[in-house]
């Protein structure tokens, strides 16, 4: 009888202890951050699929669990960074070649002035010339004078325009190459901003 009793009470014990134990500990949800063991495994949940990966946005070997989205975000991040950079070093490296030009070009542009000034002078010149001329063999002459001084005036003209354009041209590739690696360094700023953002934990 004392043994059933004593039975009973331990039976009771341990059934009491196991109502009032404590519940184990369930998984950790997974979502962006949380960690892994087995790098490149993917797992579905309501959320998207997630893979178990290191984020390449930190230097941390740790792997985690990422959404799909994070990790293309992320790996677009730092593409983004390393084009910058390359990009950034081929623009300084034709700063001087274009900054070249325009010194280049600058003097040409000096040069065919003089040449314009000289040619508009004489044909000035000539005009006043025939002008004045009385007999048609002089004034033969002096129209043949004027119509080639016409010609020089308007070639060289022509000439100092399109150097303008050039140089116009080569100013606005230096702004742009002046320019160009503080808007790669914006634009990859954004895009490791909108990765990070993608890329929270917890989502």
């Amino acid at each position: 009888m004392f043994r059933k009793i004593a039975s009973l009470s331990v039976a009771l014990v341990v059934a009491g202890g196991v109502m009032v134990a404590v519940p184990a500990q369930a998984a950790p949800k997974i979502s962006n951050g949380v960690a892994c063991t087995k790098s490149g495994s993917t797992t579905k949940t309501s959320l998207g699929t997630y893979k178990c990966a290191k984020n390449p946005l930190t230097s941390s070997t740790k792997l985690t669990w990422l959404s799909l989205d994070c990790i293309t975000a992320a790996n677009d991040a730092v593409k983004a960074g390393k084009s910058a950079v390359t990009t950034a070093a081929n623009f300084k490296a034709q700063l001087p070649v274009i900054e070249l030009g325009i010194t280049t070009e600058t003097a040409n542009r000096l040069e065919v002035q003089t040449k314009l000034d000289a040619a508009t002078l004489r044909l000035t010149a000539a005009q006043a010339k025939l002008t004045a001329a009385k007999t048609d063999a002089d004034k033969k002459i002096l129209t043949t004078a004027v119509a080639s001084w016409t010609s020089a005036t308007r070639a060289y003209a022509s000439k100092i325009r399109n150097i303008d354009l050039t140089i116009k041209k080569l100013e606005a590739a230096k702004l742009a190459g002046t320019n160009k690696p503080a808007e790669l360094a914006s634009n990859v700023a954004n895009a490791r901003d909108s990765a990070k953002l993608i890329c929270t934990k917890g989502f």
